[in-house]
């Protein structure tokens, strides 16, 4: 059996798209980096395969029903501490608010305003020999140019006001720690959109800008509202029933709450491909940008002409750097 494990291979097989989950060097890799952020799409699409959808307040199809992932399963992928090097870094693993978490730091040229990429949802790479994992071309580029690096574990929690919370904390911490600069640079990847975003909308003069790679930021369309109320995330949830959220939805989904980014001059690129399923770009970033620029805001999509959920343009956009990067 196949499955769309393209987020956790090295180029090569991000070509292809598609992936055997017996494939020897992709285990390999996911042992060295696996993260809950990136496999619970793939397995949240295999669950969600023939469930009826309904229709939400808005119109937008949501689908119901199913069962999430187990706890314990993916809760086992996540090691526990996790070492290694980056060309031009030194990995600092450490624990906030009872989450594991990361600080790269730059080794060489150190960024003068000291600027720093935030990468939702949480992950680690390390090159140990099976490939190239996708966001260590990023990453050396990001180090290049001096600056930091740093994520934290918040799970499955699907932009939750706890999940925000938890990171506010680490922000905190790791700006008085390392001495970053006051505005983050967030990439936001597949369900790292939701969280990233929700932190974002809560404290966005914490915000400098947002780099997409296709996010989920309308839970509508991923993981559906069933999913968002669900997920196995141990006090990271939304504490809400399924009807709950469908009734206070606007409090809560990033695509409905982007006025705070707007007002406060946060700049917007997604890259996206144009046949994602799983995430679809019209729903999640199309439309995200559509209403951002009618709040004023600046937003761009790149779209990537016959692209699903992966591949090797998402992970290795020049496009995506020199706007991350850029002044």
């Amino acid at each position: 059996m196949s499955r769309q494990f393209s987020f956790l291979t090295g180029p090569a097989d991000c070509r292809a798209g598609v992936v055997s989950a017996s494939s020897r060097p992709v285990l390999r890799a996911i042992g060295a980096c696996l993260l809950v952020g990136l496999i619970a799409p793939a397995m949240l699409r295999a669950q969600s395969a023939g469930r009826p959808a309904t229709e939400s307040p808005a119109g937008r199809p949501v689908h119901t029903g199913g069962t999430s992932p187990d706890a314990e399963y993916i809760r086992r992928l996540i090691p526990e501490r996790i070492e290694g090097m980056y060309p031009g870094g030194r990995l600092v693993p450490l624990r906030i608010a009872g989450r594991n978490a990361y600080v790269i730091e730059p080794t060489g040229v150190i960024d003068r305003q000291r600027r720093w990429i935030w990468i939702f949802p949480f992950w680690l790479g390390i090159n140990d020999g099976h490939g190239q994992l996708h966001h260590h071309w990023y990453v050396e580029r990001f180090l290049r140019k001096g600056f930091h690096i740093a994520g934290i574990d918040v799970g499955t929690s699907c932009g939750s006001p706890a999940g925000a919370r938890v990171c506010g904390e680490f922000y905190d911490e790791v700006h008085r720690r390392f001495r970053l600069d006051d505005r983050a640079r967030l990439v936001v990847q597949s369900n790292g959109g939701l969280i990233g975003y929700s932190w974002a909308i809560r404290q966005p003069e914490r915000v400098e800008r947002i780099g997409g790679i296709c996010p989920a930021t309308d839970f509508w369309t991923w993981p559906g509202i069933e999913n968002v109320t669900h997920f196995p995330e141990p006090g990271l949830g939304y504490g809400l029933t399924a009807a709950e959220l469908v009734r206070t939805s606007s409090d809560y989904n990033p695509i409905d709450r982007l006025e705070p980014l707007a007002r406060h001059g946060v700049r917007i690129l997604h890259i996206h491909g144009d046949r994602d399923e799983l995430v679809p770009m019209g729903a999640n970033s199309t439309e995200l940008a559509r209403r951002y620029r009618h709040l004023a805001g600046r937003a761009e999509i790149v779209a990537l002409p016959g692209l699903g959920h992966g591949g090797l343009p998402l992970y290795e956009s020049q496009t995506l750097v020199d706007f991350l990067l850029g002044d």
